[in-house]
């Protein structure tokens, strides 16, 4: 049997990997890792090396050298971006690396960070056999780099999970006080760089409720519905609300609120950054990039809520656990049989 090691920074994967449990509230890059490496267990030994971890004591510097100085034996190294970065290339092993986005405005912001951007691109195109990204969007953007070879896997969910019960919609509704004739429009996850703000200030005067949730709120002063969830309540949140919006300024690798939306058959509009273009413009969603434009595009969706629902159901419906799971083993056999 073939011996992969996964390699990640965050103590969030590592755990929930070593468990078989992912944590509520995970990050959605988290989300698929997780289901990425429980999909390879099937079939190979994987383990996470917890060498790659970063703990609260490291600094840059002694998480730099601590890497470096790493070897581990192995058939193929599975690396997320701060092991690409850090640590030593294994000749003897296939380097796989996983791309979710590349935040270049993050680059922009200092120079340790151009640093580490500037670095992590030039081992992509020259150190890695094969990078596997989210979206079309990455592809091209690795493309660009060099990078030779690369292998899109889509964000992919167990549809059985977006099975919402009416029953469960109205005790939603009830518990947390919508009201059941105005329409609840879901604006995201609580964050500025998420366009709550923009979504807020297009709608504010019109006669919707709107809603936000997260582990946090960090759009306190917003005068919108906060509500923080675990994921059965999550999922029926999305079921319950007419619409959702997201307005993300960020380059988004995909975007797994829009796709579960679209699971749960609520129709999207979203500002279409990143990999997240691709999943509005194959569901045939809306894509708004000016928030002036807004309240006009929600108010002919929900006139045409239902049209814009079963497209969405649709597309997203081939991405689910027996595709994903498929392509992550068709990826691994394929590298190992070279």
């Amino acid at each position: 049997m073939k011996k992969i090691y996964w390699q990640s920074r965050t103590p969030v994967l590592f755990k929930a990997v070593q468990s078989g449990h992912l944590p509520a509230g995970a990050n959605g890059g988290n989300a698929y890792d997780f289901h990425a490496a429980m999909a390879l267990k099937e079939d190979f030994d994987l383990q996470m090396d917890e060498t790659a971890v970063m703990k609260k004591s490291d600094s840059f510097r002694s998480y730099w050298w601590r890497m470096a100085h790493h070897s581990i034996h192995t058939d193929i190294l599975i690396c997320e971006p701060s092991p690409i970065v850090f640590g030593r290339r294994n000749k003897k092993a296939k380097t796989v690396a996983m791309i979710h986005h590349i935040d270049d405005d993050l680059a922009n912001s200092s120079l340790k960070h151009k640093w580490f951007f500037d670095r992590l691109k030039k081992r992509l195109s020259t150190s890695v056999d094969l990078v596997v990204t989210v979206s079309k969007h990455w592809e091209e953007y690795l493309k660009e780099l060099g990078c030779k070879r690369i292998k899109i896997i889509y964000n992919s969910f167990d549809l059985h999970d977006y099975n919402v019960s009416d029953e469960e919609v109205d005790a939603f509704i009830s518990k947390h006080n919508f009201s059941s004739d105005v329409p609840i429009i879901y604006i995201g996850n609580a964050h500025r760089q998420k366009g709550v703000y923009e979504a807020y200030e297009a709608l504010k005067d019109k006669n919707y409720q709107l809603v936000m949730s997260g582990s946090v709120n960090h759009a306190k002063d917003l005068p919108v519905k906060f509500l923080s969830l675990h994921k059965r309540e999550y999922l029926t949140l999305l079921k319950a609300s007419d619409l959702v919006i997201t307005l993300s300024k960020m380059t988004e690798g995909w975007n797994r609120i829009a796709h579960e939306a679209l699971l749960s058959k609520t129709p999207v509009i979203g500002s279409g950054t990143g990999g997240m273009k691709e999943l509005l413009e194959g569901a045939r969603q809306v894509i708004v990039s000016d928030p002036k434009s807004l309240a006009e595009e929600v108010e002919n969706l929900l006139k045409n809520r239902e049209h814009f629902s079963s497209l969405g159901y649709q597309y997203v419906k081939k991405f689910d656990n027996h595709y994903f799971v498929s392509e992550w083993k068709k990826v691994i056999r394929e590298i190992t049989e070279e």
